[in-house]
């Protein structure tokens, strides 16, 4: 049986930063609004009046309208860097970036790497971006909704 998805627009940019945002260690809680499509990030700094009025204890205590943004997988960062370096066809920064990823703290080596090759860093940045988004779409499968241009 296929489920049919509700299309809402949803700022896939907006809804990635709230997909790689550590909330389980911080206060920020994401949430994805069902009827609207906007991705709500509720806060110290929250403000109500940029809602409509909407208060944080309407939007945390209504599970079928608002729906939390999962925390981020540990490992995706970490999947995304291997695979945009086994994707690349220049065998020196394969090299390169294939080491810093066995060093320890290896998001900082690799972006330390990038940092000196503006160009191979913004095709990264791209390149995160497309595995991101792909990630949406799929979490927004799975609470029925299907993304339009917002």
């Amino acid at each position: 049986m296929s489920q049919t998805l509700k299309a809402l627009p949803v700022d896939l940019a907006e809804l990635c930063i709230a997909l790689e945002a550590d909330s389980e260690t911080s206060e920020l809680k994401w949430f994805l609004d069902l009827e609207s499509g906007r991705v709500i990030l509720v806060s110290r700094e929250y403000d109500a009046n940029e809602w409509g009025g909407l208060q944080p204890e309407e939007i945390e205590g209504n599970p079928a309208r608002f729906k939390p943004v999962p925390p981020p997988e540990p490992n995706h960062q970490l999947a995304d860097m291997q695979a945009f370096v086994a994707a690349l066809g220049d065998a020196r920064l394969k090299e390169s970036l294939e080491l810093a990823l066995t060093a320890p703290r290896p998001e900082r080596r690799f972006r330390a790497v990038l940092g000196w090759l503006p160009a191979e860093l913004e095709k990264w940045h791209a390149f995160r971006q497309q595995r991101c988004e792909a990630r949406a779409h799929s979490w927004l499968s799975t609470v029925g909704v299907a993304a339009t241009k917002s």
